[in-house]
């Protein structure tokens, strides 16, 4: 029996390289598989959606911040290293209750609601100085300091009392230092004002009082308007009777009676009957049944 050595060896080879493409073919698979998986894994670090109203901060692993760009919306493809920082750049709402001292050292308590935007210009700057939590590090607390600053300059009814505005207006015009960090203040509300039930019921008392005694003074100046009215009315009466004194005598009287009396006889719902005659020549008038 003859042996073909030359065909086994190639025979050999062919099993060999099968072996070898499979084993290829296999660590090919694992390692898509594992990069899939690492893909998988980092998604939320490579891809990067900016929603609207939003802007975003890149954080480079070896150079460190981007101080020169800002990434506005839509979809950032970025190295799994890095780290984007995503910023709400709306006008923003936010409400905080405060205790504070009056005047008096008596305590109130306030509801403020601050709206507030970071400055998108100046966005890198606010995130490397100060950070995503600047509303807990620099709004509120610089808000809280100029409200103690104002609200420690008036008494407790001089808060209670007061237009909202003036608390607003002094606070909104002292808020420089939060403008300088990166951050626009656009306005501050006092949405409520809160004092201890006993003193409130005093200042409540003396506002009753208050507008008790505006109402007793505004009927005090209609009472002496009135007799001011009834006195001129007075005063028109008696020149109109010294002026009627003048034209008036006997015949004129006694004609005027006559008239009258016609009139009284004439009329459906009278009965009259005269009966000699009155003093001055007129007729005595008496009864007069409906």
């Amino acid at each position: 029996m003859t042996i073909d050595v030359e065909d086994e060896f190639e025979e050999y080879e062919e099993a060999l390289g099968g072996e070898r493409r499979r084993r290829f073919q296999l660590y090919g698979l694992i390692l898509l598989i594992g990069v899939g998986v690492v893909i998988a894994l980092l998604w939320s670090r490579i891809v990067i959606t900016i929603e609207s109203g939003e802007a975003g901060v890149l954080y480079r692993w070896v150079s460190g911040t981007e101080m020169n760009q800002i990434y506005g919306e839509g979809l950032h493809i970025i190295w799994p290293w890095n780290r984007m920082y995503v910023y709400n750049v709306r006008l923003q709402t936010k409400e905080r209750n405060y205790t504070m001292l009056t005047k008096g050292g008596l305590p109130i308590d306030l509801q403020i609601a601050v709206r507030y935007q970071p400055d998108l210009r100046l966005l890198p700057l606010l995130h490397v100085t100060v950070g995503p939590e600047y509303l807990n590090k620099i709004v509120f607390p610089e808000t809280e300091a100029v409200l103690r600053r104002a609200v420690g300059q008036y008494t407790p009814e001089q808060v209670y009392t007061s237009k909202r505005g003036f608390l607003e207006s002094i606070v909104v015009s002292s808020l420089t230092n939060v403008e300088d960090r990166y951050v626009i203040v656009d306005d501050v509300l006092v949405r409520s004002v809160e004092l201890p039930p006993a003193v409130r019921l005093a200042v409540e008392r003396k506002l009753t009082l208050s507008e008790e005694e505006k109402a007793y003074d505004y009927r005090i100046g209609i009472e002496r308007k009135e007799a001011k009215r009834k006195e001129i009315e007075a005063g028109g009466i008696m020149l109109y009777q010294n002026t009627i004194k003048k034209s008036l005598n006997e015949d004129l009287l006694r004609w005027q009676g006559v008239q009258a009396t016609k009139q009284l006889a004439t009329s459906p719902n009278s009965k009259t009957v005269v009966i000699g005659s009155g003093k001055d020549g007129l007729p005595l008038i008496l009864g007069g049944d409906r």
